[in-house]
């Protein structure tokens, strides 16, 4: 829509309106919707596009010019809270000034020569900036002053909160639609409009098979119109969240030294303050994706304000700022329920989860510690099977499962040898008659209830003893566990 008019000296017919800005001035355009005129006393001013102050949005963008204008002594301040997609015409001394939105979505090109602004870019005219002001008497560009003032990461956090919060209300009983992407801007874009998402439509700009269910879940619960893969927005406004990738826009470029000075005398970067911003303001006008596409729709982006530009890329510490969280968990931390990387609502991931835990935990309980037992037996010449845990005695050997998850297929087996013929106590302390019947031990090729070794039998050995020890139930249990621990010990 904005990108569609001309001021120049007299009127083009090729526009369908125009308006006489003074004898030799005039703006001729095509959509009278989005033209709006105020005047008052001396002053007046004029935009075309739409605009509304993020501190306080007016529905009505003549109320917001009715605001600038009854304020005209600090205009250009005021100026820099504006969001929308427009061109500002204000005259207030007599001289026309022309400044666009803050990163001028619409380029807009001016010939010194011919004194004539268009928008039709023939490859060698200049293109304003959204800190450019444009005086149309003598063609000349001035600067909006910034501040110098450094404030902490967490304050600019804070203040960019503030300045997105209220945004949604310019919106209220307006057509819009949402071009969504799985990614943090998304969630913060949804998180500021969410109170009139209602009945707007939702535009997926991927179609990958997540996409699609994240954003068949986003239209459901917001009660959205989700377009057709190939069907285009039909809406005065389309949301769109560029901007919000800041760090993007801090990358260098690398323009040659003469351009660069090309580009920093054009546009007044003329101090060391203003000539570190020069990368930023020129990947602004050249890296903006949808600075060059044509526009039917009206763009909204939250960060296309001149106040949240100025501050936005001052922050000190890349990995620690992060305003995007902020705004979701401030304003709309619900939509963390939905997992936009893997696709995943919070339910379906903590379900998820839930089991891979349950199942970690049911691999610890079969992992055992028992190396160390299983060295100093085999130093001491004692055989024991590996799913065996235990101490080593000075004449003897104590040993039970390393498991607490016990099968009844497992056999727990030790072969303890002796260097001369001998008694050997073998002692068990499992004191439960009425169970002792589900572990068996055998001992030399004869089998016992585990109790039967309660107080100790004396075993005469020539050589060696082997016992092998079994449980008739599966467990899982430590006290079932404890219950398989038996001594051997020898008899001087």
């Amino acid at each position: 829509m904005l990108n569609s008019f001309e001021i120049s000296h007299g009127v083009n017919d090729d526009y369908s309106y125009n308006y006489k800005l003074s004898d030799d001035l005039v703006i001729s355009y095509n959509h009278e919707d989005i033209f709006n005129s105020v005047s008052k006393n001396d002053g007046t001013i004029i935009s075309y596009g739409y605009c509304f102050d993020v501190r306080n949005p007016e529905t009505d963008i003549t109320a917001t010019l009715n605001t600038l204008l009854n304020n005209q002594s600090n205009i250009l301040e005021n100026i820099k809270y504006l969001n929308g997609h427009f061109i500002l015409l204000f005259n207030l001394d007599g001289s026309w000034k022309l400044i666009t939105d803050a990163v001028s979505i619409t380029p807009v090109y001016f010939d010194a020569v011919k004194e004539l602004v268009t928008v039709d870019d023939t490859g060698e005219l200049p293109t304003l900036n959204g800190v450019s002001i444009l005086n149309l008497q003598n063609f000349t560009l001035s600067r909006i002053d910034m501040a110098v003032n450094k404030l902490s990461d967490e304050r600019i956090e804070r203040t960019i909160l503030d300045l997105v919060s209220n945004q949604y209300k310019y919106f209220l009983g307006k057509d819009l639609t949402l071009n969504f992407r799985r990614n943090k801007m998304n969630k913060a874009i949804i998180s500021i409009l969410r109170p009139v998402l209602i009945n707007q439509r939702l535009n997926l700009r991927e179609n990958d098979d997540t996409t699609l269910k994240i954003g068949n879940w986003i239209a459901r619960e917001y009660k959205m119109e989700l377009l057709a893969e190939n069907e285009q927005p039909s809406t005065t406004y389309l949301a769109n969240t560029h901007l919000m990738d800041y760090k993007f826009y801090m990358k260098n470029n690398e323009l040659p030294e003469d351009e660069l000075d090309e580009f920093n005398n054009l546009y007044n970067l003329d101090s060391e303050f203003l000539k570190a911003r020069s990368g930023i303001e020129y990947n602004l006008l050249n890296k903006l994706n949808y600075r060059n596409e044509l526009k039917p729709q009206l763009i909204y982006d939250p960060f296309n304000v001149m106040a949240i530009q100025e501050i936005i890329y001052r922050f000190s510490d890349a990995s620690n700022f992060d305003p995007l969280t902020r705004v979701v968990k401030i304003l709309h931390p619900a939509i963390d329920f939905y997992d936009f990387s893997s696709g995943e609502t919070l339910m379906q991931k903590y379900t998820r989860l839930k089991k891979q835990n349950l199942k970690m935990s049911e691999e610890l309980k079969k992992v055992v510690v028992n190396q160390e037992f299983l060295s100093e037996a085999e130093e001491k010449g004692i055989s024991v099977s590996d799913n065996l845990d235990g101490k080593i005695l000075e004449n003897g050997v104590t040993f039970y499962p390393a498991s607490q998850t016990i099968s009844k297929e497992d056999v727990y087996e030790v072969t303890y040898k002796k260097e001369r013929p001998g008694m050997v106590l073998v002692e068990s302390y499992f004191n439960n008659p009425k169970n002792a019947h589900r572990i068996k031990v055998e001992l030399n090729n004869e089998v016992f209830n585990i109790d039967e070794f309660l107080n100790g039998k004396f075993i005469k050995m020539s050589s060696e003893l082997i016992i092998k020890m079994y449980y008739e139930r599966n467990y899982d249990a430590t006290s079932w566990q404890k219950a398989g621990k038996i001594t051997i010990k020898e008899i001087d």
